[in-house]
């Protein structure tokens, strides 16, 4: 299900992706986080179809923990160890 309303989630930050692949998101997001401090809880934003499952095999892989989804919205909290690499 898509929709254009942010849920009533709690975040820190916000990553909106746009219209781009999940593939370059991810990359983005990749480039954004490094920045970020351990534990934040970022709001991602992907309408890429793929990003269901994309983007939760990317938190299992990065070991970020996706807190939430609904397509387009992705709560991830971050984990520490990927943040400064």
């Amino acid at each position: 299900m898509t929709t254009d309303t942010i849920p009533d989630w709690e975040f820190d930050d916000e990553f909106d992706g746009g219209e781009e692949t999940c593939g370059r998101v991810i990359v983005n997001l990749y480039l954004y986080i490094r920045d970020q401090q351990p534990g934040r809880r970022l709001l991602v934003i992907s309408r890429d179809p793929g990003a269901p499952i994309e983007l939760p095999a990317w938190c299992r892989m990065t070991k970020n923990r996706l807190t939430a989804m609904q397509h387009p919205y992705y709560l991830i909290t971050l984990k520490p160890e990927l943040i400064k690499r």
